[in-house]
């Protein structure tokens, strides 16, 4: 199982994510959370077996600059 949080900069970037997880990975599980007042975004992402791979594959490649926690 792979498990990510991750802290986008700004609302673009976390409604572009968002999208992307769910035409990537549709069986992903993502909890999303934002409050646009303060600037703060998360994204909470797990996935299991086989995608796992390919998720960590595609967040290095599309969004390896997103900080994570």
């Amino acid at each position: 199982m792979a498990c990510f949080t991750l802290r986008p900069s700004d609302r673009s970037e976390f409604d572009s994510l968002l999208g992307e997880l769910a035409t990537q990975f549709p069986t992903a599980h993502v909890e999303a959370a934002h409050n646009d007042n303060w600037a703060s975004y998360r994204v909470d992402i797990s996935c299991d077996a086989p995608w796992e791979g390919d998720l960590t594959a595609w967040l290095q490649s599309k969004h390896a600059d997103c900080p994570r926690t």
